[in-house]
């Protein structure tokens, strides 16, 4: 079963405020529980855009220095993840295409993916011959896993 994932407010540590999309005027009506689709989204608006649109639908009392996140349910507990918006100003596949052949750079994305794809893939990033081959792997990895990559090569 595919997880539901939910804009939200951290109103305090570990106390999440969900937003109905649908509540938004920004949303034009739209709706999604898929976590790509969320992003697709919030990525078309600064968080402050978003904060004001919360602010405007008069859901909560919110700060603009709340975070802006992303929740999901596992294993019966409610995590969280970074909500990706406009503020993200950086772009994963010219920094990847940049340094494809860098060993360091390369190193230090197959220590990242350990433990996170197998280790034939974690092989194949760390062989690639060509800039189009380490790309294309890179690609073609599970959405979760190239947006945890993404956060992470962004700090």
């Amino acid at each position: 079963m595919e997880n539901k994932y939910y804009l939200a407010v951290e109103v305090k540590p570990k106390n999440y405020f969900p937003i109905n999309l649908l509540d938004l005027k920004m949303s034009n009506q739209y709706t999604t529980t898929n976590l790509e689709e969320l992003d697709a989204f919030t990525q078309r608006f600064y968080k402050k855009e978003i904060i004001e649109a919360i602010k405007e639908a008069n859901l909560l009392n919110v700060e603009d220095n709340m975070p802006l996140i992303i929740i999901y349910y596992e294993n019966k507990n409610t995590r969280k993840m970074a909500a990706l918006t406009k503020d993200y100003d950086y772009d994963m596949w010219g920094l990847l295409n940049l340094n494809y052949s860098d060993k360091l750079f390369v190193n230090k994305i197959v220590n990242f993916l350990t433990k996170k794809i197998d280790n034939k893939l974690l092989a194949q990033i760390k062989n690639a011959k060509t800039k189009e081959e380490f790309l294309s792997i890179i690609g073609h990895l599970p959405y979760l896993i190239q947006r945890k990559l993404y956060l992470y090569l962004h700090e």
